[in-house]
């Protein structure tokens, strides 16, 4: 699942699940695996980004989520 499919509640919660999976089963393509890490590359995505905001906020949280996960 990737984050565009996200859409509501339930694909959100699907879509943090195929990334829990991911991440204990070795986290190859993330940079930050743990939470410090993440969440730095959370604030510094959120505050560099210069994509439109997604209408959807379900899907907009998504794409937050997905590039904290390789954000440096």
């Amino acid at each position: 699942m990737e984050h565009d499919q996200v859409d509501d509640r339930k694909s959100f919660a699907a879509y943090v699940g195929v990334l829990r999976q991911q991440l204990i089963s070795g986290g190859q393509d993330w940079e930050n695996i743990d939470l410090p890490s993440f969440l730095e590359a959370m604030q510094a995505w959120a505050q560099d980004s210069q994509q439109a905001v997604q209408a959807n906020p379900w899907r907009h949280a998504a794409e937050v989520i997905t590039a904290a996960i390789g954000y440096e």
